[in-house]
Parts: C-alpha cells; sequence; structure tokens
C-alpha cells in the first residue's frame, strides 16, 4: 500500500513538473521604445520574441503624469500555420478593456483597442495572454493623447474676461434726478 501511494505521489510530481506553466511575467517602460511629443502625445512599441513552447502572460505596467486615451494594436506572425514559430493570443486586455480582433487559430492576428481611458499618477496594465509553439514572437504599438488643457494664454484671456465681466456687473448707472418746483 505505503508503494501504491509513494508511486502515485512520484507519478503526479512528474506530471507537474513535466506540464508547461502559466507564470506571468512583468515589463516596464524600460521594455518599451518611448517617444514623447511636445504637444504631450506619447508613442510607443514593445513586445517579445523567443517565447518558449507553452501558455504565457506578459503583463506590461506603466503611469503617465497626464490623463487621456490611448489606442494600440498587437500583432502576430509565424511562417507556417502550427509551425515552431506561431504563436496564439488568446485575450488582450488594456486596462480592463479587451482588445478586439483576430484572436487564436490564424497564421497572423491582429488586436486591438481604441479611445481607452487613461488617468494620470495610476498604473496602467496591458495584459497578454497566449500559447507560443515554440520560438513565437508578437509586437505591439500605442498612442497616447492627453486630455484638452488650457495653453497659459487661454487661460490669462479667460481670467482676464471674468474679471471685465465681473467689473461690468459692479459698474452702476447714476441717474441724476431733479425735481421740478412747482
Amino acid at each position: 500500500m505505503y508503494r501504491t501511494i509513494m508511486a502515485a505521489a512520484l507519478g503526479a510530481a512528474a506530471l507537474v513538473a513535466v506540464a508547461p506553466a502559466q507564470a506571468q511575467t512583468y515589463f516596464g517602460p524600460a521594455d518599451m521604445n518611448i517617444a514623447f511629443g511636445v504637444d504631450g502625445t506619447i508613442s510607443t512599441s514593445f513586445g517579445q520574441s523567443g517565447i518558449t513552447a507553452g501558455n504565457f502572460t506578459h503583463i506590461y505596467q506603466f503611469t503617465l503624469p497626464q490623463s487621456g486615451t490611448a489606442s494600440g494594436t498587437i500583432t502576430t506572425s509565424a511562417v507556417k500555420f502550427k509551425g515552431p514559430t506561431d504563436l496564439d493570443l488568446t485575450s488582450v486586455f488594456f486596462n480592463g478593456v479587451q482588445l478586439t480582433g483576430a484572436f487564436g487559430g490564424g497564421i497572423n492576428e491582429v488586436v486591438f483597442a481604441n479611445d481607452v481611458p487613461i488617468l494620470a499618477g495610476i498604473q496602467n496594465n496591458i495584459t497578454i495572454n497566449g500559447v507560443s509553439r515554440g520560438n513565437g514572437s508578437y509586437g505591439g504599438q500605442g498612442v497616447f493623447a492627453p486630455t484638452g488643457v488650457p495653453e497659459p494664454a487661454a487661460w490669462g484671456m479667460m481670467i482676464g474676461g471674468f474679471g471685465l465681466a465681473g467689473a461690468a456687473m459692479r459698474r452702476t448707472r447714476r441717474t441724476r434726478v431733479t425735481y421740478a418746483n412747482a
């Protein structure tokens, strides 16, 4: 009886050791090629290659200094369908918004999301789940545009306008009243 239990335990341990693990791998801004525009926009490219066979979860985390909206795409390509370079995306989420497009089963897959809200100073996540058949890769790109913030000159004109409106409201016209003597 003892030998049967030990054999079953060793068999289960060997099965667990052979099964591909779905480990989460985290990436940050250092793993992304980021370009800042003078107008506050940001564009980035990112991706991974040489993803070994099995399930994977990659999570890109970053924060931005301004609120706004972002859009992005993730693509895969392979030499041969279900060959060693084929990679299937099973799901992709950007701040909880699921990307749409061609998932799993194709030689080339493209998924995308548009106008995803971004809040300043909050951690943002892009979560990529997939299956690699041996030496898979994917690439992504994203763009960010901050919400409209008035320029300093516009603020000055707006404050000046409020001041003029307030002065006009305070100004009272004095009417001189004269009485005729009878």
